[in-house]
């Protein structure tokens, strides 16, 4: 039945009004102000880090019927914005906010978040984000430079865990002596991968994924530093050659979740060139230094890695996600997915195919990351950037000094890079009840919403964990988190 043209009319106001550039430019200046706002806020430490409130609680707080018409104008979601959601949000950019390897992103960074998201480029093939194709092909080029490649490869993807999913799957393809992506896994030599203990959980998980099981992960010993011992890489791929296991990918980890800490890349680089192993380097966290001229002999030996995974979204401060999957030769970047999809792949020419970034991701639809990374090389350049590292790197230096000055405190190690474990001491406490005071200590402080930072356990202890990323704690701050900690375990 014909629509009468009344309701034709009605639906098309309605649909003008849905797309109308007017409320979106009025709109978007006001979420602009309100944004600046909060950011000015939260750099200034006003108001608390987190406002914590029971999840279960909250869970029925936003429960509502679905809405079959309008409930809220323009205005109406400003104000719930204003109201509601921004001041129930971990405060990113406040100066207490010491939790998660999570950046404070880059104002600017975030606008070009804006424009990746109304613009839409899906980026599955060439025509369908062509500037984003070009500028994602430049990024890549300038990430590899920095790494020491001078014909490396690669390309961005939705996360570290995507993207060392992806080097792994690359590493699997090429190490396996028949065609692992169309035979599969079954009724072959065990495959298996060699990382430290301290290896990203997204390593097993990668395993799990790819059918190997979590298993096939062999953890490597760490020294006291929490890098990746030598003797004991070499004398595990010694093992899997006598159980006749396939080693088809060494991890090392630049940067590891639970220290920080930085494994022997030159040393695990030139074992596993002469051994004739995929090396991947998991630089998710650490590979940042590569843009400090203080920091970055840190990172010696990664130009000899195969592959490396770099997260934009923790020390280059962008807004998450973005991660880029690095390849020391280009032709490795295919080897992850080897498939054909006519209707978007035209033929086998790599040449043309270089082009479609898809063809080498696990997604189809990708929103144009690259802009932002680009934008922000291109605003602060490699200098600026790495300030910000070294401002992180130094403030957790500064820190640890002040942890191992004070009695009451213990300091697990020298940080390598932004992010110190500590915990606080009482004596006559075993080693069960030490660690309740630290996870007691670390409830109490999160829920009080004055400061945010996490725990980790290490061979049965307990540690609280910072991560430095904001360049705006001062060294007040520290001081006064050790203090609240010291208060908090005195009334305990």
């Amino acid at each position: 039945m014909s629509q009468h043209p009344t309701e034709n009319s009605n639906m098309q106001a309605l649909i003008a009004s849905m797309f109308d550039a007017e409320t979106f430019r009025t709109t978007g200046h006001a979420l602009i102000e309100l944004l600046a706002d909060q950011l000015k806020a939260n750099l200034q430490g006003q108001s608390q880090v987190l406002n914590w409130r029971d999840p279960a609680t909250e869970d029925q707080r936003w429960q509502q019927t679905l809405p079959q018409t309008p409930t809220l104008d323009s205005d109406g979601l400003l104000e719930k914005l204003r109201t509601d959601i921004l001041p129930n949000s971990l405060a990113i950019h406040h100066p207490h906010n010491l939790g998660h390897q999570v950046a404070t992103p880059l104002p600017m960074a975030a606008l070009c978040d804006l424009v990746a998201a109304l613009t839409n480029q899906a980026m599955a093939v060439y025509e369908t984000g062509p500037s984003a194709t070009m500028i994602e092909r430049q990024v890549i080029r300038w990430l590899n430079a920095l790494v020491g490649w001078d014909a490396g490869d690669g390309f961005l993807t939705s996360g570290g865990a995507q993207a060392n999913l992806t080097a792994l799957l690359a590493a699997r393809q090429h190490s396996a002596t028949w065609n692992v992506w169309r035979q599969g896994v079954a009724d072959h030599k065990q495959l298996v991968i060699l990382a430290s203990e301290h290896a990203h959980y997204s390593v097993s998980r990668a395993a799990g994924i790819m059918g190997l099981g979590t298993d096939a992960v062999i953890k490597v010993s760490a020294d006291a530093h929490g890098s990746m011992e030598m003797s004991a890489l070499i004398a595990a791929h010694q093992r899997c050659i006598a159980s006749n296991q396939l080693v088809i990918a060494v991890v090392a980890t630049a940067g590891c979740t639970p220290t920080g800490s930085m494994d022997p890349l030159a040393d695990i680089g030139r074992y596993c060139n002469a051994q004739q192993l995929w090396l991947h380097v998991d630089g998710a966290h650490g590979a940042s230094a590569l843009l400090s001229a203080q920091h970055r002999h840190q990172l010696e030996g990664i130009a000899l890695a195969d592959s490396v995974v770099w997260d934009g979204h923790k020390l280059l401060y962008m807004p998450a996600p973005i991660s880029a999957v690095l390849f020391r030769e280009a032709k490795n970047s295919y080897a992850a997915f080897a498939q054909d999809a006519s209707y978007l792949f035209q033929g086998n020419n790599q040449e043309a195919e270089a082009y479609n970034v898809s063809y080498r991701t696990l997604e189809c639809t990708k929103r144009m990351m690259a802009l932002k990374l680009w934008a922000a090389f291109s605003l602060y350049g490699v200098e600026g950037l790495g300030t910000l590292v070294d401002e992180a790197f130094s403030k957790a230096k500064l820190f640890a000094g002040k942890l191992e000055s004070h009695p009451e405190f213990e300091l697990l190690m020298q940080p390598q890079t932004n992010i110190v474990c500590l915990r606080h001491i009482q004596p006559g406490l075993s080693t069960e009840n030490l660690n309740r005071h630290q996870a007691y200590l670390r409830q109490h402080i999160v829920k009080s919403g004055a400061f945010h930072l996490t725990q980790v356990e290490l061979h049965g202890n307990l540690w609280l964990r910072t991560t430095l990323m904001n360049p705006f704690t001062q060294a007040e701050d520290l001081d006064a988190l050790m203090t609240l900690i010291a208060t908090i375990a005195s009334t305990a």
